[in-house]
C-alpha cells in the first residue's frame, strides 16, 4: 500500500492534469502550523537508529494556509527557531518546542522579491530550492531554478540587495536549477544542480570566487556524483572541513528513499568529480518522504542533524522533520553486531519574527 501511494503521488507530481473545478474557494492565510509527533520505525517502536544517524524525535508539520508545503530547504537558528523554504517561493517560520510538540511564534509569508515573469503569458514562478544565512549580518540567500538564479537578501528579509543570473547556470534543466549551495569560510559560494550532467560524469555544480549573488562574481564547474540511483537535494557544511549531502531517490518497488552522505570541501575543486562516502539511509519501514531539507546545530554532545520532506503539495505525502544525532565511527564499534544489523548507509516585508524569545 505503501509503493502504491507513493507511485500515486509521483504521477500526480509529474504529470501533467486537466481538473474540472468550481469556483476557486477563498485563500486560507492561517498562520497556525501544528505538530505532531511520530514513529521513526512503526514496525519496531524500539528502534532509534540508522547508519550514523540517531533518532532523536520527529514531527509531521500541518497547516490550513493554502501557501503551506514544498520545502525544499531549511536553517536551524539560534533559540529552536526554523527558517523553511519552500518551492513556491514561501517562508516559514516556527520556534521548536519539542517537549509540548508546538510550532511557537509561527508565520507564513511570501519571500520580499522573486525574478520576474519570462513573458506577460507566462505564470509567476518563485520556485526557490536552496537558502543560505549570515548569521554576522543577518543577510539571506535563495536559489531558484526554471529562471536560474541566486538572490540576495537583507537582514529579516527586508528587501532584496542583489540577484545575478550567472551564465553557466542558464542552460540547467528548468526542474535541474540551484537544488543546493554552500557558503565557505573565505566567501566562495558552491551551487549544485540537481539534473544538468557534468562532461566528466556526475551533475554540474559551480565555484562562485565571490557573492554568488553578485553579478561581477565568476564561476568555474566541477561535478559531484551522487549515490548511485540518487539525486542530491540540499547540503550544509560541518565543523571539521567537510560537508553534509542530503539525496533522494524513488522507484516504483522501492518507494521513497533518502540517503545522507559527507563529502570532504577540499575535494570540492574546478574540473573534478567529487564523490561523497553514505553515513545513513532513510527508508521503509523507516518513516521517510521527499527529503529536501537539510540544516545541523550543535549542543554539548556534539552535532544535532535536521531533515525535513517536501509534501509536492500533495495529499498523499507529508511535512516531515527529524531530529538525529550525528554519530562518530566509534559510537556505532560499541555496539554489539545484532544491534548493528539493518543500520549500514546505503553504501559502505521584514519579519520580526526571526528574532529568538
Amino acid at each position: 500500500m505503501a509503493r502504491l501511494l507513493a507511485c500515486l503521488s509521483l504521477f500526480f507530481f509529474l504529470v501533467p492534469v486537466t481538473y474540472v473545478r468550481g469556483p476557486v474557494p477563498p485563500a486560507n492565510d492561517s498562520q497556525y502550523i501544528t505538530l505532531e509527533p511520530i514513529a521513526f520505525d512503526a514496525k519496531d517502536p524500539t528502534r532509534t537508529q540508522t547508519g550514523r544517524l540517531e533518532y532523536l524525535g520527529g514531527w509531521k508539520i500541518t497547516s490550513d494556509n493554502g501557501e503551506f508545503g514544498g520545502i525544499s530547504s531549511m536553517l536551524a537558528l539560534p533559540d529552536h527557531r526554523f527558517l523553511m523554504l519552500s518551492d513556491n517561493g514561501t517562508l516559514v517560520g516556527f520556534t521548536l518546542d519539542e517537549k509540548k510538540h508546538r510550532a511557537l511564534r509561527p508565520f507564513i509569508a511570501p519571500l520580499p522579491d522573486g525574478p520576474a515573469k519570462p513573458n506577460e503569458y507566462a505564470k509567476l514562478n518563485w520556485d526557490s530550492e536552496s537558502i543560505l544565512h549570515d548569521p554576522e549580518t543577518g543577510q539571506f540567500w535563495v536559489g531558484y531554478e526554471h529562471q536560474h538564479s541566486i538572490w540576495r537578501y537583507g537582514s529579516s528579509f527586508v528587501r532584496k540587495e542583489a540577484a545575478n543570473f550567472p551564465d553557466a547556470m542558464q542552460k540547467w534543466p528548468d526542474n535541474g536549477g540551484a537544488e543546493a549551495m554552500l557558503r565557505l569560510p573565505d566567501g566562495r559560494f558552491l551551487v549544485f544542480s540537481e539534473s544538468a550532467e557534468y562532461s566528466k560524469g556526475g551533475y554540474q555544480a559551480l565555484i562562485f570566487d565571490a557573492d554568488a549573488s553578485e553579478p561581477g562574481s565568476k564561476a568555474v564547474a566541477f561535478g559531484y556524483q551522487p549515490p548511485k540511483g540518487y539525486k542530491l537535494t540540499d547540503a550544509t557544511l560541518l565543523d571539521d572541513g567537510s560537508a553534509l549531502m542530503l539525496h533522494r531517490r524513488f522507484t516504483p518497488l522501492d518507494g521513497l528513499s533518502a540517503i545522507l552522505s559527507i563529502a570532504q570541501l577540499k575535494d570540492f575543486r574546478p574540473g573534478k568529480v567529487v564523490t561523497s562516502i553514505p553515513i545513513a539511509t532513510l527508508k521503509p519501514p523507516l518513516k521517510v518522504d521527499n527529503m529536501e531539507a537539510l540544516a545541523v546545530t550543535r549542543d554539548d554532545d556534539g552535532t544535532i542533524v535536521w531533515i525535513a520532506s517536501d509534501d509536492n503539495f500533495s495529499v498523499l505525502q507529508e511535512s516531515l522533520l527529524f531530529k538525529f544525532r550525528l554519530l562518530k565511527g566509534k559510537d556505532l564499534q560499541k555496539k554489539p553486531a545484532a544491534k548493528r544489523q539493518n543500520e549500514k548507509a546505503g553504501a559502505s516585508p521584514g519579519f520580526s519574527t526571526f528574532e529568538s524569545d
